[in-house]
């Protein structure tokens, strides 16, 4: 036995254990005849590859048991190798037709698509034939006579090697050869397809050139190769003879060429669709269109922050002004929609509609779009596969493709029964675990390219333990070779020069069902505090319970175990960060984080500021990627009101000078001051500040003068949350607070249309609650109003500014005493005092008459300590 590969057999060894998983599982086929044509199918390869192609085997004597096939038709009793049919117990005779040409050694062909692309030289329709002549012993003799004879055609006849080869591309037209044929008749015809196979020395002519890169000559060679055999479309009768796999292959490659070559997009009118874009794609983009709409089928891969959105949409355009589709389906994940639809309307003015609502809205929609594109998300892919099949898209786009990476999952399997001339594939992790998860994706974008699907894993990986436990990689070159034509992969490295200078990515994020109860509990003493604020100016006590419930909110979008910090980190702090473990937190941003960080840290090379305005998070977050960074011997450092001077120092040395410190996790503290644009090149928010100028201040940090490299930013935001919500109004530029801060203005005007309470009605999830009665005008104090005190005291971070900054000042100090013992505050007629005006050097002046001034300073004070929310020491 090999020490270096404990599965490795001799050829004894090998066929003992072969005879020994075939026994019993045959049929009236010998076990050795089967474990003998399995050995000589497999030859040059490894037992690996030998076991599993046995089992391969056994699977189709199986299916054809179970299947209850039986020959339906057979040739004469005396011409035993011939073309056989077979049907199903109670059902009319199957459409294929099997050629069984040899009984020992085997020689089978099929027209099913099985043995178009198993590589093993049989199929089921075959086996229920082999067990039809095996089981009579007059044909069975009388095969092996004809076989032993010489078994060569008497006629010039095409033949097709089924079993791919193990390495390089395989294209299976490369396997089609010409028998002479044993007349001279024969001889003479074989004259008229010199061009189309090369002489040789032998009976065997091979064909000359299967231009894999030149749609347009591999059609002409399909075309004539067809009316050689009698199936091309005005053949009278065929000029060789042949196999019933040949016909089979050259038909469904000629229908694939000629979507290639008829509806194929010449340059100058692509360049033309392109031009009417709203928005350009960068070069590297274009590429990934161009390969899109030249092969017609195309698995997207690029590095995350490329742009592959970008780049379907731009195909998308590109097909529907070159007129082309009429109609095109964009399936995405639920949460993913409305970023869709943002980012279309930026690129495209192509017509775009979202599927949703009610099953009788969402058949409307189908009916009532006669043209142009549907957003859809995979459960109701499911749900409306009837309707999506007859509306009958003429291109889909899969995002997140992953999605459908598992054979078994209903996803996989209705995406998989969509047949539209154009398939476009978009994921950045195309094989997260296991290489059979790729082949799943790929067989909707190129069933053959991955064939035989039962060769990969014994092929392209390495066991450690028996066959199950998988070590390592191998033999990827042909992997890589057979998956170029309708896969590209670019990496951020490769297309560096042509990146924009900032690249804003919202990475979205689902809440989990333990989240949504938590957070959506909240809505209703939120919607019943606005609604009394519309009646009446809310008092200070009013109007900080608000706060403290959206700010609760926040923290409940960015997961339940920074909401309940204090009960679980005490347990979780010293154990190890188990993908299972973080799974059950209900805290699905730290595993979004660990996939970003894996991709950006160890794939890309680069480091990366992490922001969050609670400290608390960025613990979590540290936790669940320590083991990530150290795998990779990196590590990470802070940047927060809980490290003194002289640590945060040493952490921003660490992070410029040191190639293992790869990750700075800052709070707000670290918004502004710090120059990392020699350090880091790629931001990441775990959670988005209401104001704008905020999130802009963490980017500066990276993003400024000095900065060499183009830079990434991404925002984790939860979808259905109000944390999305937040980041339509910072997407919009519209930030809770812009109403005061205008520097284009001398003076401003605080409307109620553009009020805090206003834009605070804008992130609010609308919810019906009965209007308050008169007695209930006074904040009440409840269990949960103390509940909720209780969290927002435990979220103080404000550690992280200056001691002095942080405490509170006497309300007296302020002239504060009505304030703090609850004269109601109009938050919209304060505003409306105020005077804002540029000072000479440049900087800014608020000015409050007397009667507003002590107010307006509680007002700030309460609104700032909930802002700056931290971790308590």
């Amino acid at each position: 036995m090999d020490e270096k590969n404990a599965r490795e057999r001799t050829e004894a060894e090998a066929r003992n254990e072969l005879l020994d998983m075939a026994r019993g599982k045959t049929g009236a086929v010998p076990e050795h005849v089967l474990v003998d044509h399995v050995l000589a199918v497999t030859a040059g390869s490894n037992w690996p590859v030998r076991a599993e192609a046995m089992r391969a085997v056994l699977r189709r004597c199986a299916f054809g048991k179970r299947d209850r096939l039986h020959v339906a038709m057979r040739p004469p009793e005396d011409q035993p190798l011939g073309i056989y049919r077979t049907g199903r117990d109670g059902s009319s005779t199957r459409p294929y037709r099997t050629l069984i040409a040899g009984v020992q050694p085997l020689g089978t062909s099929c027209d099913c698509a099985d043995f178009l692309r198993n590589s093993l030289g049989l199929c089921k329709h075959a086996m229920a034939a082999l067990d039809d002549v095996y089981g009579r012993p007059r044909a069975l003799r009388r095969a092996q006579a004809m076989q032993s004879t010489d078994g060569l055609p008497v006629r010039p006849t095409m033949l097709w090697d089924p079993i791919r080869p193990l390495r390089g591309p395989g294209d299976w037209l490369e396997r089609i050869a010409l028998h002479f044929g044993t007349s001279t008749e024969g001889a003479r015809r074989l004259a008229t397809v010199d061009r189309l196979f090369a002489a040789g020395s032998g009976p065997i002519r091979r064909l000359r050139e299967a231009h894999a890169d030149d749609a347009g000559a591999r059609l002409r060679t399909i075309e004539a190769l067809l009316r050689l055999v009698g199936a091309g479309r005005h053949s009278a009768s065929p000029i060789v003879a042949t196999e019933p796999a040949v016909p089979a292959l050259l038909r469904a490659e000629r229908e694939r060429l000629h979507h290639l070559t008829v509806h194929a997009l010449a340059p100058r009118e692509i360049a033309r669709a392109i031009a009417t874009m709203r928005q350009k794609p960068y070069p590297y983009q274009l590429e990934g269109v161009q390969r899109f709409l030249r092969e017609g089928r195309l698995l997207l891969a690029d590095d995350m922050g490329l742009g592959k959105t970008a780049q379907a949409i731009a195909a998308c355009h590109v097909l529907w002004e070159g007129e082309r589709i009429r109609r095109g389906l964009l399936v995405v994940p639920a949460s993913l929609k409305p970023q869709w639809l943002r980012e279309w309307a930026a690129f495209t003015n192509v017509p775009i509609a979202a599927v949703d609502g009610s099953p009788g809205e969402r058949l409307a929609a189908y009916r009532r779009t006669r043209s142009g594109y549907l957003l859809i998300n995979y459960e109701l892919l499911l749900r409306d596969f009837d309707a999506v099949s007859a509306w009958a898209p003429e291109v889909v786009v899969l995002d997140e493709a992953q999605r459908i990476k598992n054979w078994a999952t209903k996803s996989a399997a209705y995406v998989k029964r969509l047949a539209p001339r154009y398939r476009l594939v978009l994921t950045g992790t195309p094989m997260e675990n296991r290489i059979d998860e790729l082949a799943s994706i790929y067989d909707w974008v190129d069933s053959y390219a991955l064939e035989p699907k039962w060769r990969l894993v014994p092929w392209h990986t390495t066991p450690v333990d028996g066959e199950r436990a998988i070590g390592g990689a191998r033999n990827l070159d042909t992997l890589r070779t057979r998956l170029a034509p309708t896969m590209l992969r670019r990496t951020r490295q490769e297309v560096l020069d042509q990146l924009p200078p900032r690249t804003d990515t919202i990475v979205p994020v689902d809440l989990t069902a333990a989240q949504a109860e938590e957070h959506d509990a909240l809505i209703r003493p939120i919607a019943s505090l606005l609604q009394r604020a519309r009646r009446r100016p809310l008092m200070q006590a009013e109007f900080l319970k608000l706060m403290q419930l959206l700010t609760t909110q926040r923290i409940i979008a960015n997961g339940l175990a920074q909401f309940r910090f204090g009960e679980l980190w005490p347990a979780l702090a010293d154990r190890a960060p188990e993908p299972a473990l973080i799974d059950s937190l209900s805290s699905p941003k730290l595993l979004e984080l660990h996939e970003l960080l894996d991709h950006i840290v160890l794939g890309q090379r680069r480091k990366a500021v992490v922001f969050s305005q609670w400290r608390r998070m960025l613990d979590l977050a540290c936790w669940a990627t320590r083991d990530l960074l150290a795998r990779a011997g990196q590590r990470a450092v802070f940047f927060t009101g809980r490290e003194g001077p002289a640590r945060r120092t040493q952490n921003l040395v660490d992070l410029h000078d040191d190639p293992s410190v790869s990750v700075l996790f800052a709070s707000d503290a670290g918004g502004v001051g710090l120059n990392l644009q020699k350090a880091a090149s790629c931001c990441i928010n775990i959670d988005l500040p209401w104001n704008p100028a905020v999130l802009e201040q963490r980017i500066g940090r990276i993003y400024r003068l000095g900065q060499k490299r183009p830079i990434d930013v991404y925002n984790l935001v939860t979808q259905n949350s109000i944390e999305a919500r937040i980041a339509t109004l910072v997407a919009d530029k519209k930030a809770l607070f812009s109403s005061l801060f205008d520097g284009s203005t001398d003076e401003v005007c605080f409307d109620r249309s553009g009020s805090f309470l206003t834009q605070l009605e804008r992130i609010v999830e609308p919810v019906a609650v009965p209007e308050p009665e008169d007695a209930d005008l006074q904040p009440e104090e409840t269990p949960l109003a103390r509940e909720l005190e209780a969290i927002m005291a435990a979220a103080d971070e404000s550690a992280d500014l200056p001691a002095a900054a942080a405490a509170p000042a006497p309300a007296k100090r302020h002239g504060m005493e009505g304030v703090a013992s609850g004269t109601p505050v109009d938050v919209g007629q304060l505003f409306a005092s105020l005077k804002v005006r540029t000072t000479a050097d440049g900087g800014m002046a608020i000015e409050a008459p007397p009667e507003a001034a002590g107010t307006l300073a509680s007002v700030f004070e309460g609104l700032a300590r909930l802002l700056r929310m931290q971790n308590p020491q």
